[in-house]
């Protein structure tokens, strides 16, 4: 709606600063400078700052329970320190819009990570959006490796050079296992959100 009201109140601006034009006189001044307080009021609104520093250092292992999974590598888990919004590490899972792709990605990494259950963060950076980048356990298990594993999501090469990981999309791509069972661009999601940007 603040876009909308953005765009609007950029069009009346035009608007005006072509009839002062066409009448070379200063015929709505107050009317100018209104619509340029009011584009530059609803601009800085619309700013979306970058993400404050992340309060959790490099290397902490925090432990946490699941509140919501989002899509097939993000979540948010509740955690001593209050909620956190996690990027599982090492992994690229299709993006919500990818049908059925994103969804059935979303719904197994739901069903590794059920609501309120007990997963341990190893928390190793923080990315572009704020959100905090771990390594995500249920257990002795790597939800993360184990997405690979399914075939619900690749390795994310420009951060994982894991060789158990490489092994997991391996043996995925081979017996032809959830985003491998056919060929198609379901496999790079960084392509698709070239393609489709928010």
């Amino acid at each position: 709606m603040k876009r909308d009201l953005l765009k609007m109140l950029q069009s009346l601006l035009r608007v005006e600063l072509s009839r002062t034009r066409r009448r070379r006189g200063n015929r709505s001044p107050w009317a100018i400078g209104g619509l340029v307080i009011a584009i530059a009021a609803i601009s800085y609104f619309l700013h979306e700052p970058k993400a404050p520093p992340s309060t959790l250092p490099k290397g902490a292992e925090l432990s946490c329970t699941v509140k919501s999974v989002y899509d097939g590598d993000t979540l948010t888990a509740r955690c001593p320190a209050g909620e956190v919004k996690v990027r599982v590490f090492g992994i690229d899972a299709p993006e919500m819009g990818q049908k059925p792709w994103g969804v059935g990605s979303r719904d197994a990494l739901r069903e590794l990570l059920p609501d309120h259950d007990n997963i341990t963060l190893r928390v190793r950076d923080q990315d572009r959006y704020g959100r905090t980048v771990a390594q995500v356990f249920a257990g002795e298990r790597d939800a993360g490796l184990e997405m690979v594993r399914q075939g619900r999501a690749t390795v994310y090469e420009n951060y994982n050079d894991s060789a158990a990981y490489r092994q997991a999309q391996t043996e995925a791509k081979r017996d032809r296992r959830g985003i491998w069972e056919k060929s198609g661009s379901q496999q790079d999601p960084a392509a698709w959100r070239r393609l489709n940007p928010r």
